[in-house]
């Protein structure tokens, strides 16, 4: 006997015991695993640190309520045998299509409650009986199309470091390198759509997998949540939803910008951001100590730039001691040119009608500064063994010692302490006082959330929820840019959006891959200023992975060499970008006021990508024939035909 809850099409039943959850959809062939967990939890008693506890194991009550569930448990059975007395409720809600879930820990057990996954979706079939057809989508970067899941995920097989024995898993963390929390799966003429809801942006991992291999067919979707709950405590969670609706990825979309408008508004950025083509970003001392620009080069940088249509300079390395070095503190470098050198190139620049950008780091703090031995021992994050998290990064010139054993290290701060706050309001006010067009913090909108577990700092142990802090550290730094100052960072993640003028993408999609759907964010957040990223030179794709920047509304990040040089060096590339920039520049109307958008379906052939801007001039249909051949296509009662690698703006009135 079970109890089930039904929201639209799709329909979910628990047993009495509360083991085993079943899905079903009227009239569709949706259908669980056999005997498949609908939740999991993994707890940590100090020596097994990674210990399951599976619904299926378990002995619990159901009980209804008013459009929904509730499956109680009054002790845990972990997989090494034991009993834990940890109370755990779930509760399952139909919100219209929806079913939301959510659980509750009470711990009192000294084993600490470190993870649970919920919703935790097992599926054998999903809407279409032929899963080679199945497309997943994931908000991992600016999106990640893979089709055929149920077979291209054991790409994700580790071989060797985790229980691949059990499921095979690829994962993303959000909110990082996930740019938004949801995902899902097109299968037949149904959308199957997983979202954690929560307005605190804890951080979470979206997770899709598969049975092991030499398995029967199985696909599951999971969130996984990170309450860390130790003895005597009781902690909640937000909401997950689980949605089956007909239509494709666009439904999902649909539904979580519904749910982010509770929470998102568009940043009211200077009319010159939302007007940016792009900017040359330059390095001036390199990682490794050489020069390769001093403060009075700048306005000839900035000329070169302006030749192919781009008027920004993102600086980075400006400081002593150059780029990565000296983390938190930067000062005007002596041998660049000094304090009063810079803020009379970055005038020069202005004077010319350029903008400056200056770059500092938001979140790493180099081991060897004096900061840290003073501050920043104490307030950067800590692992789950109470030691910080290190980073390295491996830059070099032409040898081979530093490319191969290394050179900076850095600790990572955590945005919930005091001390990191007013160090981050005081550099901005620092570079502010130099009167650039925009501050820029690196990593600040997007750097791993690493887990904190210093309960010292301001989260106390709820490590998973520094991006309260965050966003609030970024609220104050946009609060520094008054009139026509913009704030700028890295990667591209929806809950720091509203803060932010512009983003320096970094992650998947910001460049093309086979799988990269940049749809998906564009998608759902069209509002976003976000450039392209890691074309560095003229190597073999470079004019394809420009016109990908083009088509999807992509500033461009001209960074030649990695920075170490500027446009003119790279003359093909330089010829190619500035008829780009001038082709946009004939719409400029839809590339720079309009709206990005998916709405008009079309029969399209294979290799055409169609992307399209609103404005109230109309609607501008962007088509890019991204294959080595000729093709031709129908619109409008006309054939069009496009070359190799053309591109196509048509306005649609």
């Amino acid at each position: 006997m079970t109890l089930s809850i039904q929201a639209g099409k799709l329909q979910f039943a628990v047993d009495l015991q509360g083991r085993f959850g079943s899905w079903s959809a009227e009239g569709l062939p949706l259908r669980e695993t056999a005997g498949a967990d609908f939740w999991r939890i993994q707890l940590d008693n100090g020596e097994f640190r990674d210990m399951s506890v599976c619904s299926s194991q378990q002995s619990g009550t159901v009980s209804e309520i008013e459009n929904g569930l509730v499956i109680q448990y009054q002790q845990l059975e972990a997989e090494d045998g034991h009993i834990y007395p940890v109370r755990f409720q779930v509760q399952i809600v139909a919100v219209g299509d929806q079913l939301h879930f959510s659980y509750k820990v009470i711990n009192q057990s000294e084993a600490r409650v470190n993870e649970v996954k919920l919703p935790f979706v097992d599926l054998s079939v999903i809407g279409d009986e032929e899963r080679a057809r199945d497309v997943l989508y994931r908000s991992e970067g600016h999106g990640h199309r893979l089709v055929d899941p149920w077979t291209a995920i054991d790409k994700a097989h580790s071989e060797y470091m985790f229980s691949d024995n059990h499921e095979i898993w690829l994962d993303m963390t959000y909110p990082s390198f996930s740019s938004m929390a949801w995902f899902g799966v097109q299968s037949g003429s149904h959308f199957l759509y997983v979202g954690r809801h929560d307005d605190c942006f804890t951080s979470c991992v979206l997770a899709a997998g598969i049975g092991p291999r030499n398995s029967d067919p199985r696909f599951l979707l999971a969130v996984s949540q990170f309450p860390l709950v130790k003895a005597g405590e009781e902690v909640g969670s937000p909401v997950s939803v689980v949605a089956f609706v007909p239509g494709d990825w666009r439904q999902g979309s649909a539904i979580y910008r519904q749910w982010a408008n509770g929470w998102f508004s568009e940043p009211q950025k200077p009319a010159w951001v939302q007007e940016l083509r792009g900017w040359q970003r330059i390095i001036m001392k390199h990682q490794f100590g050489k020069i390769y620009f001093r403060y009075d080069d700048l306005p000839r940088v900035y000329e070169e730039g302006k030749a192919v249509g781009v008027e920004m300079i993102l600086l980075f390395g400006w400081w002593k001691g150059g780029f990565d070095n000296g983390y938190p503190v930067y000062e005007p470098d002596p041998a660049l040119g000094g304090e009063e050198g810079l803020k009379a190139a970055i005038a020069e620049v202005q004077r010319r009608g350029g903008r400056v950008a200056l770059y500092t780091n938001g979140v790493l703090i180099d081991v060897k500064s004096d900061y840290y031995k003073e501050t920043g021992y104490r307030i950067c994050r800590k692992n789950i063994d109470d030691v910080e998290y290190r980073e390295h990064y491996k830059f070099s010139n032409d040898g081979m010692l530093l490319r191969n054993f290394g050179y900076k290290s850095f600790v990572s701060a955590c945005q919930a302490t005091d001390e990191w706050n007013e160090q981050l309001i005081k550099v901005g006010q620092q570079k502010l006082s130099y009167n650039p067009d925009s501050i820029f913090y690196d990593q600040i909108a997007g750097h791993f959330p690493l887990l904190c577990f210093d309960a010292s700092h301001h989260h106390g142990n709820r490590g998973d929820n520094e991006t309260v802090w965050r966003r609030h550290n970024l609220k104050q730094m946009r609060e520094l840019c008054e009139g026509d100052k913009a704030l700028g960072s890295e990667f591209v993640v929806d809950c720091y959006a509203p803060f932010l003028d512009f983003h320096h993408s970094c992650g998947y999609a910001a460049f093309k891959d086979e799988d990269s759907f940049p749809e998906l964010y564009r998608q759902t957040f069209p509002e976003t200023i976000m450039s392209n990223r890691f074309i560095h030179d003229e190597r073999s794709d470079f004019k394809r992975q420009l016109n990908f920047a083009f088509v999807y509304g992509y500033r461009f990040d001209i960074a030649i060499f990695r920075s170490r040089a500027t446009v003119t060096e790279v003359e093909a590339y330089a010829r190619h970008i500035q008829g780009l920039i001038a082709l946009r520049e004939s719409y400029a109307e839809f590339f720079y006021h309009g709206t990005f958008s998916l709405d008009t379906d079309m029969e399209l052939p294979e290799g055409i990508i169609k992307t399209e801007f609103v404005h109230k001039a109309g609607r501008l249909l962007v088509f890019w024939n991204d294959s080595m051949e000729e093709k031709q296509l129908t619109y409008q009662s006309r054939m069009i035909r496009l070359a190799a690698n053309e591109l196509l703006c048509e306005i649609v009135k």
